[in-house]
């Protein structure tokens, strides 16, 4: 069911004040003259309408109500839609430190300027910054050898071109069918042998039309693998900027998972994973919360946009902090950001 108009000026402008106070927001707040001119019994039971279909909470049990991810969510899409009056949010969205350090112009080395780019991001929003750089080349596949070790595990072995080797064992569902593994083993040489490894590439492998069901449930339980290598080989393609800044920031005294998102920096293929899904989508993409896979992400949230070519984009640039963070700012961040590489890297892939 779609929220009434009011319901929506309700939620928003308590997400709103959330967002800048940190505080619940009682009714009395948005109730008379001062606020949305209806009353506080009125408030109270839109609150509980709110929060009976997922878009608020009460932490405590005051009157006062925060936004749930979905509450975040409805704002975000309203926000998204330039439905918002600017003016409410913050009194500067658009923040002087970032056209401060990019406006002059950026270096013409692309992991010098992706460098730079995530710490103006940074400073500009004290928030964790993160950019995926071009692919302008990258390993090849060399040989892909399958090998069922027990009746229920699998070795696989992953050759590329710049002499990597990669392995490991798979615990399998159930018995390995020494016809498919060797069925995988060959159609999987025939179609990623001498390939530049990317996730298009390996995608475009496991989702094959022509394969039988057998053969696509055989392949999804060798994708993490397959991605895990991609994601080896892009290593040096992420950027990151701020994650001191992130220790600091008012707003995460109470996430208790700071920890996880620290921790995640290291595993960062989850983090290229996250990145190249915004990089398919062309647009500013905003993941909030419990949207993520990724259980480390899911106390946060994230937002990124594309930069590159008109006809093909090539990297993507992020920000990522509490899901209380001022998205206005976080988007415009991004988004300028990336029409700043986007004109960098226009001169010099054309």
């Amino acid at each position: 069911m779609a929220l009434t108009e009011r319901q929506k000026t309700i939620l928003n402008t308590v997400t709103e004040r959330y967002i800048v106070s940190g505080a619940p927001v009682p009714s009395k707040e948005l109730a008379g003259p001062a606020g949305l001119n209806v009353s506080s019994s009125t408030v109270r039971s839109e609150f509980a309408l709110l929060e009976e279909r997922g878009y608020l909470t009460h932490p405590h049990t005051s009157a006062g109500r925060i936004p749930t991810d979905l509450g975040y969510r409805e704002f975000v899409d309203h926000l998204m839609s330039g439905a918002v009056n600017r003016s409410r949010i913050h009194p500067s969205h658009y923040p002087d430190i970032l056209d401060t350090l990019l406006t002059e112009e950026l270096a013409g080395e692309i992991d010098t300027a992706l460098h730079q780019a995530t710490d103006a991001m940074s400073k500009a929003t004290n928030l964790l910054a993160l950019a995926l750089a071009p692919r302008v080349s990258g390993a090849r596949l060399c040989h892909v050898e399958l090998l069922a070790l027990h009746p229920t595990q699998l070795m696989y072995v992953f050759i590329v071109s710049t002499g990597g080797v990669m392995k490991g064992v798979i615990d399998w569902p159930g018995a390995v069918d020494p016809g498919l593994v060797e069925w995988a083993r060959t159609y999987l040489n025939e179609t990623l042998n001498d390939h530049t490894l990317t996730a298009r590439l390996i995608r475009r492998a496991l989702e094959n039309p022509e394969l039988s069901p057998r053969e696509g449930d055989f392949l999804r339980a060798l994708a993490p693998a397959l991605e895990n290598l991609v994601d080896e080989q892009s290593q040096e393609e992420l950027f990151v900027g701020g994650a001191s800044r992130l220790l600091v920031e008012p707003n995460l005294q109470d996430v208790s998972s700071l920890r996880d998102l620290l921790s995640l920096l290291e595993e960062r293929f989850l983090l290229l994973r996250v990145l190249r899904a915004a990089l398919d989508a062309g647009t500013v993409v905003v993941r909030i919360g419990s949207e993520h896979q990724a259980t480390a992400l899911q106390p946060f949230s994230l937002v990124a946009a594309s930069y590159g070519l008109p006809q093909r984009r090539l990297g993507t640039v992020s920000l990522v902090g509490p899901t209380r963070m001022d998205y206005e700012t976080a988007i415009a961040t991004v988004r300028e950001t990336a029409q700043r590489l986007s004109e960098l890297v226009g001169s010099r892939y054309e």
